[in-house]
């Protein structure tokens, strides 16, 4: 036993644990992490570095001044995968799949641990300072939805039983921390006196591999970025709390390095030991890492791109730092120091940090083999590295992306890692110019013959590009000739306005005489109160909307850029949103008021929307806001949405293509009117509405169209799918990516159900289910069809329409012979709207409307909301025009279709066909 004590007093603390610490690094002890093909182990004896061979023999290899474990290797055993504690090394046996442990340790027993169960198998080995952990093979029948987890050493001899398949594990300095396959979601159990990795355990969140250290734990986020996210105690607050109990011990701080209890906590001066910056490890790096490891109070990762190593946390000032533009395959951390496999043919390992041996004159194996590589792994073929099971593969992890200068000649497959080569046309860096350099005669007379030739080829490559541009120009224009936009548009677009990738930039002397007001900055800043916090009704990624009121008392919503050094892009999408904005004119759209442009501020004024947003009413708190939209209500909104996108594709001219429908862009007025509103990242589609647009994915993820997001292929269509998953989120109430549930993603949950036949299982349990559910069965069945993975197989917005507004009227009341008619006054919508759009109305409708008001007493009519202005009045006609011969039915199917028959998600056709002869008088009666 060994016993080191310090008595301090309040002028020597700090000098005396410098000291204590520099003179005994080598016997602050710690082995961290999950199984490898390397491992480093620390101890009273020296440190140690331990690795299968390259060779491919699974053999283990090691050196290190611990002469008891380099002493005692077991020369002829087969390992799968190494993992080292305090003073020992423990490996997977390749041919029992059990531990066996080599070294000195007075808490495990070396060979095979003991107590065991003769007949446990494991999959994955973990060593922390004085125990060690292993997972067992995942169990069959009875027992298939539980895990094992066999601890031996200090404080841990004992086997732990989880809920639920565990994936792998990593163990700390005294807890153990594990990942669950299925949710992808961390654990942690043991001790937690000194690090409260227990207790922090990140929710919710999806990891791909998790790593212990000393005393946190490090992650990396299953995410497309692969960011690293920490938790548990850093250097600074470990420093005070020894500082702490130094002074509680009255200048006394006994440091109890015998094997009986934990490693203390050391007490270094972060000016003479630490280096100067950060010491906290939960400061991470912004890249997407392969993988990382965790040492006492640091972690180290692989950079995805380049494979080149990154540090963070504390650092001793005299440890020497990661090697800068090497590539390495694999890492392991110990105490306070790192080691990797270089990622070349020597496969030699190289070490940094505080404490690591000298030299070592081995070379190792890049990674453990495994019978199948994974989803993102590739197969390490290399004839100086097999692997000795028949079957097996050495798996190593894909990067994700190429570094800067250089491009992706080949995408990562399970034959092999990305390939990528330098763009010798851009070089800046002396390495891509190296590798770019021609200077060789046999290269310089290769260009001499070639040139000619290469230049040929560029020449006619112009002519032919040349050629082509014209032809489509062409084209273009002989497509464009019978597009139905105003000469006053055609002007506008020559004169005032240009386009840009899609993207509109218009002239403000334009603009100023047509019907958006030019505000000044002083004006909107008093209407605003100074913009201040307390008149902030919502902000966005780019932008802050405030309440203000004008001179005139007229309530307006003020949008206003959030200033940042892309100005450019503020100032386009701010010119965009306004030019397309100023040129619409639909009831369910946003209303645009004004704007102001003075010098960096840009601001857009609108009309005030005194419900908010639709995502609030059905995920906001209070919750009684999503009682307030009944069933009649939402299915109204959902008809007043698509309408607005339906006039956005079918009747500006040429079409605009919203790309971010979603449930906080749909605006409630007081009467639970909905508008369409946020247009920054809208484009101008083209005139066929078929055609896709090439451009790079832009919206909200969730309502993202796959197709779109995949192959950067963009059209209407790609709104079809977003208004889908939002019909999705107003009949069940769930965001459209909510990771509290199992199915966090509301396609891939609601989609199987609605297909079959369980309706009832995705409507929103805080409202009562209708009498009638066949009006919901119909709008979930068209938003099925509205989110199919393929663009060409949606509905257009025109029979989305028609469809959703069959359903409002079925939920309202089915037109028969056999009801009553109801009273236009009671029919939902606004008042208001209902008097403007009868003023507008010609002799011929108010004829027929005072015909309808002589038998209002002999019968009651059911309809849908009527309060449809120009050109949603013409929507109908459309509609009825757009119905091909594939669209017609025969009248018995839509006869049995109107009593309900077949609730199976039938065909587009059938749903939205001609009308029956009851509901074509009541749809021209009301559309």
């Amino acid at each position: 036993m060994r016993v080191l004590r310090c008595f301090l007093d309040d002028l020597t603390l700090q000098t005396l644990l410098f000291m204590v610490v520099a003179s005994d690094l080598n016997s602050l002890v710690i082995g961290l992490g999950s199984m490898s093909s390397i491992a480093i182990s620390y101890g009273e004896y020296g440190s140690a570095f331990c690795g299968l061979k390259s060779d491919g023999s699974h053999l283990v290899t090691c050196y290190g001044s611990n002469l008891a474990l380099t002493g005692s290797i077991p020369l002829l055993t087969r390992f799968a995968g190494l993992t080292a504690g305090n003073g020992f090394v423990c490996g997977l046996l390749t041919n029992t799949n059990q531990p066996f442990c080599w070294g000195v340790s007075d808490f495990i027993a070396m060979g095979v641990p003991k107590p065991m169960d003769k007949f446990a198998e494991f999959v994955e080995l973990s060593a922390g300072d004085h125990h060690l952990c292993g997972l067992r093979k995942p169990l069959t029948g009875n027992r298939r939805n539980i895990s094992i987890v066999d601890c031996w050493g200090y404080n841990m001899t004992k086997s732990h039983v989880f809920d639920g398949p565990v994936q792998s594990i990593s163990a700390g300095s005294e807890f153990n921390c594990g990942l669950f396959s299925e949710n992808r979601t961390a654990f942690c159990w043991g001790d937690e006196t000194s690090s409260g990795v227990i207790s922090r355990v990140p929710r919710n969140v999806r990891f791909k591999k998790i790593s212990a250290g000393g005393y946190h734990v490090c992650g990396i986020i299953e995410a497309i970025e692969s960011n690293v996210s920490c938790w548990g105690t850093s250097w600074e607050t470990q420093q005070e709390i020894a500082v702490e109990l130094a002074g509680q011990g009255r200048g006394q701080v006994n440091f109890d390095l015998t094997p009986h209890h934990p490693d203390p906590i050391p007490s270094i001066p972060k000016g003479e030991l630490a280096s100067q910056g950060q010491v906290s490890v939960d400061l991470t790096p912004p890249d997407a890492m392969l993988t990382v490891v965790g040492g006492r109070f640091h972690a180290c990762g692989i950079i995805s791109y380049n494979r080149t190593v990154v540090c963070w946390g504390f650092r001793v000032a005299m440890s020497t730092e990661p090697p800068k533009g090497v590539s390495v395959y694999e890492i392991a951390a110990g105490d306070y120091f790192s080691c990797g496999v270089v990622a070349d043919k020597s496969f030699s390992p190289v070490c940094w940090g505080v404490g690591f041996p000298a030299y070592l004159p081995l070379a190792v194996s890049p990674a453990v083999c495994r019978m199948n590589c994974e989803s993102g792994f590739y197969e390490y073929n290399n004839s100086s590295s097999p692997c000795p099971s028949p079957g097996s593969k050495i798996c190593l992890p894909c990067s994700h992306e190429c570094p800067s200068e250089m491009y992706k000649k080949s995408e990562c497959t399970k034959d092999g890692d990305r390939i990528c080569e330098y763009n010798c046309l851009n070089c800046t860096s002396v390495e891509c110019s190296s590798n770019c350099s021609y200077s060789d005669k046999k290269t310089e007379r290769f260009w001499s013959l070639q040139l000619p030739v290469i230049v040929g080829e560029i020449v006619f490559g112009v002519l032919l590009v040349i050629v082509v541009t014209l032809t489509a120009i062409f084209y273009v224009r002989y497509k464009l000739r019978n597009c139905n936009c105003s000469m006053k548009g055609v002007k506008m677009v020559k004169n005032g306005f240009q386009k840009d990738g899609g993207k509109i930039q218009p002239d403000l002397e334009e603009l100023k005489i047509r019907r958006a007001r030019v505000f000044s900055y002083d004006e909107l800043e008093k209407a605003t109160g100074g913009f201040m916090e307390e008149s902030q009704v919502g902000k966005g990624s780019f932008s802050c909307v405030f309440k203000g009121i004008l001179k005139d008392g007229l309530v307006v919503a003020v949008k206003r850029a959030i200033l940042s050094p892309d100005m450019k892009k503020n100032s386009m999408e701010f010119h965009n949103e306004l030019d397309l904005l100023s040129r619409l004119n639909h009831a369910h759209l946003l209303n645009l008021l004004g704007y102001c442009e003075e010098g960096e501020q840009r601001l857009l004024v609108y009309e005030f929307m005194a419900n908010g947003s639709l995502h609030q009413h059905l995920h906001g708190n209070p919750k009684v806001l999503k009682s307030q939209l009944d069933w009649v209500k939402r299915v109204t909104i959902a008809v007043q949405a698509a309408r607005g996108i339906e006039y956005l594709h079918g009747y500006a001219c040429p079409p605009v293509i919203h790309r971010d429908i979603k449930s906080s862009n749909i605006l409630i007025d007081e009467e639970h009117n909905a508008r369409v509103a946020d247009f920054g990242l809208s484009l101008l589609g083209p005139a066929n509405s078929s055609s896709p647009l090439a451009e790079l994915p832009a919206g909200t993820l969730g309502y993202l169209d796959p197709e779109y997001y995949r192959l950067h292929y963009l059209t209407t269509k790609s709104d079809v799918y977003s208004f889908g998953v939002l019909l999705l989120e107003i009949l069940s109430g769930r965001k459209a990516i909510d990771m509290q549930f199992e199915e966090g993603n509301i396609v891939e949950w609601a989609v199987p159900l609605i297909k079959s036949g369980e309706i009832h299982a995705i409507l929103d349990p805080a409202l009562t289910p209708p009498s009638d559910p066949e009006a919901l069965k119909r709008i979930a069945n068209v938003a099925c069809k509205c989110v199919r993975m393929r663009g060409k197989e949606r509905p257009s917005m025109d029979k989305v329409t028609t469809a959703l507004e069959r359903a409002l009227a079925m939920l309202m009341g089915s037109p028969s012979n056999d009801q009553p008619i109801l009273p236009t006054e009671v029919v939902l919508g606004s008042s208001r709207m209902h008097k403007k759009s009868s003023q507008r109305s010609s002799n011929r409708s108010e004829l027929e409307g005072d015909v309808a008001a002589e038998t209002e007493d002999q019968r009651i009519e059911f309809r849908a909301p009527s309060w449809i202005t120009f050109p949603s009045v013409a929507s109908s006609q459309r509609r009825k025009s757009s119905v091909s011969e594939a669209d017609v039915v025969d009248p018995k199917v839509a006869e049995n279709k109107h009593l309900g028959l077949g609730d199976g998600l039938r065909s587009l056709e059938e749903e939205i066909g001609p009308a029956s002869p009851q509901e074509h008088v009541f749809l021209q009666h009301n559309f």
